[in-house]
């Protein structure tokens, strides 16, 4: 074997673990700091939350709550053109306190959309019953990329419901 086919062999190697060891880097980029974003949610009993005006009640984003955000995570917010992302969305409950809010740095099939799907999912699973509100809160507090391959990606799975 030459020294070339060698030094070859040890690059694709290298790339091949340098890309194995990213993965939960790439996952972790759509999740915050749970020092910085523990997810705060309001008061809401499930008949509030499940009232189709429950959303439109909420009142928006207030520029110290965004800036107090960003700045936790070291971003000067006028220089941020990113998405500000609820920990907990809205329609679960979640507050608008920088305790819930995050940079969100969405990639591959976990962009803000998709986080939305499962949102609205759990919603649905919420207001029949089928999940608490509780329940329902602690998929984003945990972990909402699981909680997508667990809701949302498994009913987009041949055999899923």
């Amino acid at each position: 074997m030459s020294v070339r086919n060698v030094c070859v062999r040890r690059a694709g190697t290298a790339l091949v673990t340098a890309f194995a060891l990213a993965l939960p880097a790439i996952a972790a980029a759509q999740l915050p700091n749970n020092y910085y974003t523990p997810g705060k949610t309001d008061k809401v009993d499930v008949k509030q939350l499940c009232a189709a005006t429950f959303e439109a009640s909420v009142k928006p984003m207030s520029d110290w709550q965004k800036n107090t955000a960003l700045e936790r995570y070291g971003v000067r917010p006028e220089s941020f053109n990113g998405e500000l992302e609820h920990l907990v969305p809205v329609a679960l409950g979640g507050s608008n306190d920088p305790d819930n809010l995050y940079p969100f740095h969405g990639q591959g099939e976990y962009t803000v959309d998709a986080k939305q799907r499962l949102a609205a999912k759990l919603h649905e699973l919420v207001c029949d019953g089928k999940v608490s509100l509780k329940q329902a809160q602690d998929v984003f507090k945990k972990d909402w990329t699981k909680g997508y391959k667990q809701y949302v990606g498994a009913m987009n799975a041949p055999g899923g419901n």
